[in-house]
């Protein structure tokens, strides 16, 4: 009796964390309603090389650009070569300065004074405001002995000209002045150099004072790998925010991210080469999906280009921004200044309540293993809550955070498969439907944890992208592999040496091979595909995918609706039928459908509608293709 009471004080602690993970889910669907401004920022090297194509003047496609909205242009730091070009200095190695004395004066009289030194470069700046803005820069990255001026219009470098070719030496002023009376707002593309290190990379910033937000350019950060905090605190105290391209990997971005804290925009780009393989309607799908299923507020534009396209690429990328334009707006966006994000934290004694809600759970699940006795219970209790207290207290919010919502997703899947199938069946409605009734009933179990995990993780951070739920590939494994031991422990009988004894005594045919083989191939790929970087997804899953969107709104995912609910639906079905001699398969690759359910809901980044209509459809979707399977098995393959 005293036993039963503690039960239900357990299970009415687990109630008060649902509740507050829904409050607090409802906390951040607030915010993601309220946050519907997408930045578009077109870059403007592409657009100079779509105008030169039809040798067409920049400024009218500029008006057109903004006319549509479009307010950012993301501009790259000039180079000397390019301001040489310019016009705006003229750059010379001292072996050279003979030669074109007669053309600039200023050299003539270094040469009869004997200043010229060959190995030396040699900057002829007329206009002050460029030539203090290189002198800075110069100044900055090479040091302050390597850099003077000889005169009052020349610049003295000790480097070769070929060393300062790569050199980034900001924005040019003209084009600057340009393009903000044309309305737009600067993002400055930035590249790192080796030599920025801890003393130069404030400096570096300041040269962007004024700027709200920097975006980085190439395979890694500015000041990677070691200048990084540095770098944060510079971009703090010149207010510039850090704009964060996901998918694209560069060098030390995770890194930075945790470091800015909420100070950070969500980017979504398309590098060159993957544009290249790209068609127009591919690129404006992409570019809505990132808006709508993935929280991003700036995109980055790049226009497609000759030979890619044939005709006039002027004409081509205006109908192309007009269409991303009213997709975006049917979707529900509004085009304009990316808005920083309002802060959100879970505070201390929340976690505490979700923390034990989560520890409740995993009580649970032990005592489907080992029947627990009371004072097992309490000690469990009270112990985890004096940990989350003490770490709460040392400043670990954070860490409970990801430990709490990583444990929620290894135990609750677990648990509502285990349960389901350590019981008898509980629904007396025929095997098709009484095994639909299971199924969702599982997907309700492990709703409990996704509440918890939901008010977890409900903080900016996690919802900008700047912490991520932690531990992805375990938390995909796990489950599936616990269900599928404790199944496969459970159908034998004796002493768990007799058990071990009578495992390895068995005599392995080529049928059982063949399952492990398939097993580890499919938890291989599962755990392959968490991921952006590892396995790239087949053309036909593309097209499969694409099919899904426009059929269904939003995607269900593959391993869930294509996997893991016809597995499950076969385990349950012949469950309901009393056969369980492949339960601990069939249960454990049908575990993957409720890991990937947990998973949707632990991509943060993602709206919350998002994820629930996305699991909808996956329910729906893999109950309906499971039943067919099972008809296709009873009618046709168990006659054989």
């Amino acid at each position: 009796m005293v036993k039963k009471i503690t039960w239900g004080i357990m299970i009415m602690v687990l109630t008060a964390g649902v509740l507050l993970g829904a409050y607090l889910g409802l906390a951040r669907f607030l915010l993601e309603t309220q946050n519907r401004v997408v930045m578009v920022v077109v870059d403007l090297n592409d657009l100079k090389k779509m105008a030169a194509y039809e040798k067409k003047p920049l400024t009218p496609i500029l008006e057109e650009i903004r006319k549509l909205g479009f307010v950012g242009i993301g501009e790259f730091e000039e180079t000397l070569p390019e301001a040489n070009v310019n016009g705006e200095l003229y750059c010379v190695k001292g072996t050279g300065i003979e030669r074109i004395a007669k053309l600039f004066p200023p050299f003539k009289s270094l040469i009869e004074g004997k200043k010229i030194k060959a190995q030396n470069t040699y900057l002829y700046i007329p206009e002050d405001k460029v030539r203090q803005r290189v002198f800075h820069q110069l100044r900055w990255v090479l040091g302050e002995k390597a850099v003077r001026f000889l005169g009052k219009e020349v610049l003295e470098i000790e480097e070769a000209e070929e060393e300062l070719r790569p050199l980034g030496i900001g924005l040019s002023e003209s084009t600057h002045k340009f393009l903000v009376s044309k309305g737009f707002i600067i993002v400055p593309r930035v590249w790192n150099d080796p030599r920025y290190h801890l003393g130069n990379i404030e400096e570096k910033i300041s040269g962007l004072a004024g700027h709200d937000l920097i975006i980085f350019d190439g395979e890694e950060v500015l000041g990677y790998p070691f200048a990084l905090p540095a770098l944060a605190g510079a971009l703090k105290k010149y207010g510039i925010q850090y704009g964060y391209l996901e998918i694209v990997k560069q060098d030390g971005d995770q890194k930075l991210r945790r470091l800015m804290q909420e100070k950070v925009v969500r980017v979504h780009s398309v590098p060159k080469d993957e544009l290249e393989k790209l068609t127009k309607e591919e690129a404006l799908d992409r570019f809505v999906r990132a808006a709508r299923e993935r929280g991003v507020r700036l995109l980055y534009l790049r226009p497609f280009l000759p030979p890619q396209i044939d005709g006039l690429p002027v004409s081509y990328n205006l109908k192309y921004f007009r269409e991303l334009k009213e997709k975006l707006e049917q979707a529900g966006f509004i085009l304009g200044k990316v808005e920083r994000f309002p802060k959100m934290r879970v505070k201390g004694w929340q976690i505490l309540v979700l923390g034990l809600g989560v520890v409740v759970g995993g009580m649970l699940l032990l005592n489907l293993f080992v029947d627990l006795p009371l004072w097992l219970i309490y000690l469990l209790f009270f112990g985890s809550g004096f940990a989350i207290v003490l770490l709460g207290v040392s400043g670990q919010n954070l860490l409970l955070q990801k430990v709490l919502s990583f444990s929620a997703a290894t135990i609750f899947p677990t648990y509502a498969v285990l349960a389901t199938f350590s019981k008898g069946p509980k629904f007396n409605a025929g095997f098709f439907w009484g095994t639909i009734l299971l199924i969702i009933n599982m997907v309700m179990e492990t709703a409990v944890g996704i509440f918890l995990m939901i008010g977890l993780l409900a903080d900016t951070r996690f919802m900008l992208g700047v912490e991520t739920f932690p531990a992805v590939k375990l938390a995909l494994i796990f489950p599936p592999l616990l269900v599928g031991t404790y199944l496969f422990l459970k159908a034998e009988t004796g002493t768990m040496k007799v058990r071990i004894q009578n495992y390895l005594a068995t005599t392995v045919t080529l049928g059982q091979i063949f399952w492990f083989l398939l097993i580890a191939a499919v938890l291989g790929v599962l755990v392959g595909r968490s991921g952006n970087f590892l396995l790239p997804v087949p053309t036909l899953e593309k097209h499969l995918r694409s099919w899904l969107e426009i059929l269904l709104w939003v995607r269900p995912r593959t391993k869930e609706f294509l996997l893991g609910y016809p597995f499950l639906f076969l385990a349950g079905f012949y469950f309901l039928k009393g056969q369980k001699k492949w339960l601990w398969l069939l249960a454990g690759l049908g575990t993957i459908a409720l890991v990937s359910v947990f998973n949707s809901f632990s991509h943060i980044h993602t709206p919350l509608v998002i994820s629930i209509i996305r699991t909808f459809n996956g329910l729906v979707l893999g109950l309906a293709l499971a039943v067919g399977l099972v008809f296709i098995v009873e009618r046709f393959v168990k006659k054989e």
